[in-house]
């Protein structure tokens, strides 16, 4: 075989290697739509019959829904808080992390997990300035980011609490899942009494 058929050869694998690549790619994030479709189709269901934790002095349970995400950048996309973490609680909602005070707390940091391909799939596109919602039965609060940046997986310092301040943390992966995208809003003020959502 001379060396314009063995790079004939190797020009045509690339060209099928290439191909493939490309329709892995699609196809995965048609996957990723149609989940995504799903989680948002199940979400504006339970809307429905939403129940927040009547008070902040009751014990709240993982699994209780804690309150409503609302950013106003994004068509006020709203997205339901649960309590925990776990991957069923992920797949139907943003999820509280337990170990992190809770929205109405009067400081500290309140840190909010979801996935990228479903309720936080606009995290990555928020700018410094905009505001994040979050709708309680003890009330409205408005949170005003400050800080966006990715970090390692492994970087637990973002749940820190900020001296002097009330935080908002939002956390993602990013698109191969390796690094975590950080929004941070401060701020946390009472803005009204409960609305009705």
């Amino acid at each position: 075989m001379n060396l314009r058929k063995i790079l004939m050869v190797i020009g045509i694998l690339l060209i099928v290697s290439g191909v493939g690549v490309i329709i892995w790619f699609f196809t995965q994030n048609h996957i990723s739509e149609v989940k995504m479709q799903e989680n948002t189709d199940e979400f504006m269901s339970s809307l429905k019959n939403l129940t927040i934790a009547e008070k902040p002095t009751e014990k709240i349970l993982v699994g209780d829904t804690t309150g409503v995400l609302e950013f106003p950048s994004f068509d006020n996309y709203r997205v339901a808080i649960k309590e925990g973490t776990s991957n069923y609680i992920l797949s139907i909602a943003a999820g509280h992390m337990t170990n992190t005070e809770q929205v109405w707390d009067s400081s500290g940091t309140c840190a909010i997990a979801a996935h990228n391909n479903t309720f936080f799939k606009n995290v990555k596109d928020f700018k410094v300035g905009e505001k994040i919602i979050v709708y309680t039965r003890t009330g409205v609060y408005e949170y005003i980011i400050y800080l966006k940046k990715i970090i390692e997986p492994t970087d637990f310092s973002v749940l820190n609490d900020v001296p002097g301040q009330k935080t908002l943390t939002l956390i993602t992966c990013n698109f191969s899942g390796t690094k975590r995208i950080i929004v941070m809003g401060k701020g946390g003020e009472k803005i009204s009494e409960p609305q009705d959502i």
